[in-house]
C-alpha cells in the first residue's frame, strides 16, 4: 500500500521558491490501478518520483507497505526500488553503452538473480515486446 499524507515538495532556485507539490494526500491499495493526470507543470512527475523513491518530499509522510520512507537510508531505498516498486519512465533511461539485452538484465543483476536466469528472463521479455531482432542493438 502507498500512503501519502500532506506531502509537499519545494525546489529552491536561487532566490525563487517553487512549490511543486502542495500538501498531497492519497492512498493506493495493493492491486489498485490509479491514473495521475493534470496539465503540464502540475507536479505529476514530481509526485511519481517521490512515489517511485527517486526523490524525497520536503515535508509530509510517505508510507510504503506501512514503512515510513523518511526513516530509510539509501541502501534500504535502493532495495525497495528493486523489489517493490515498478516504474515506467517517460523517457527510456537506458544505458547507451549497453545493448538491449544488458539493459533489461541490469535490474535483475541488482536483485542477485543468477546470470543464466537473468539472460533467460531478459530474452523472454524482449521477445514479448517484439524486440528479439534488436537484442544486441544499443539504444542510440
Amino acid at each position: 500500500m502507498i500512503e501519502l499524507s500532506n506531502v509537499k515538495k519545494v525546489y529552491n532556485l536561487g532566490k525563487m521558491q517553487v512549490d511543486a507539490l502542495k500538501g498531497v494526500s492519497l492512498k493506493i491499495d495493493k492491486g489498485e490501478y490509479v491514473a495521475i493526470v493534470g496539465p503540464s507543470g502540475s507536479g505529476k512527475s514530481t509526485l511519481m518520483n517521490i512515489i517511485g523513491l527517486l526523490d524525497k518530499p520536503t515535508s509530509g509522510s510517505y508510507k510504503l507497505n506501512g514503512t515510513e520512507i523518511s526513516t530509510l537510508n539509501d541502501d534500504q531505498l535502493a532495495y525497495l526500488r528493486n523489489r517493490q516498486i515498478g516504474f515506467v519512465f517517460q523517457s527510456f533511461n537506458l544505458l547507451s553503452k549497453l545493448d538491449a539485452l544488458s539493459n533489461v538484465e541490469l535490474p535483475m543483476l541488482y536483485a542477485k538473480i543468477p546470470a543464466k536466469e537473468r539472460r533467460k528472463r531478459a530474452i523472454k521479455a524482449l521477445e514479448i515486446v517484439g524486440l528479439s531482432e534488436r537484442i544486441h542493438h544499443k539504444p542510440n
